[in-house]
């Protein structure tokens, strides 16, 4: 006959805490771990300025505010940890203790489809030096983003609606566009208005062109 072997219960609760502790710490494990992953698919190149006043901390939270990053910790332990194959120099930002560096007034390719490894290779060993002694793109990123990371609209995507010369005398600001002269319809009897992406409208006629007149 064979005999039953009974388990203690201290046994039996030990392997209980093993099994639970050992799948908290493979959550916490993959947790972590996607953190460093893409934040999007299939997503354009866009080019990251990186002035000569940057910080790493300005870097590092425009790249989470614009979504080319989860999180921000895990970003900085993936820069601290990759191999950076250039010389720093006087212009250059220091990456953690090492001597690993990333350079100022230099433009990045990257992209929101890069995980965290690969946007911490380019930024170590890809910038490409830009001179700025006759000025510099305004914004960090080209083409524009908006907050979130989202393209922003071209001028030419932000004015579709104008379809009119009404439409084009309100869309006239902030992006430019222009009306003729009072002059200019006192000889000619005409008025025109050209639109902040190109497009020249005259009262009282339908469609536009593309090429204002002289």
């Amino acid at each position: 006959m064979v005999k039953k072997v009974k388990f203690k219960k201290p046994l039996i609760s030990l392997i209980i805490l093993f099994g639970v502790a050992s799948i908290f710490g493979i959550l916490l494990f993959k947790n972590w771990q996607s953190k460093f992953e893409a934040p999007r698919n299939d997503t354009p190149d866009i080019q990251f300025t990186i002035s000569k006043n940057k910080t790493l901390d300005a870097i590092v939270g425009d790249l989470k505010y614009y979504d080319f990053i989860k999180d921000e910790r895990a970003f900085t332990f993936a820069l601290e940890h990759t191999q950076d194959n250039t010389k720093g120099g006087e212009n250059f930002i220091k990456v953690g203790k090492g001597s690993k560096t990333i350079e100022r007034g230099a433009v990045y390719t990257i992209s929101q489809s890069m995980n965290a490894w690969e946007l911490a290779s380019v930024l170590l060993n890809s910038g490409t030096r830009q001179d700025c002694d006759h000025g510099c793109p305004e914004s960090n990123f080209t083409p524009e983003l908006l907050p979130g990371g989202d393209l922003a609209p071209t001028i030419k995507e932000k004015y579709s609606w104008v379809k009119t010369y009404e439409d084009c005398v309100k869309a006239i600001g902030h992006d430019g566009g222009q009306l003729s002269s009072e002059q200019y319809y006192e000889r000619t009897g005409i008025r025109r208005c050209i639109s902040p992406d190109g497009r020249e409208f005259t009262q009282g006629k339908e469609g536009w062109s593309d090429k204002p007149s002289p």
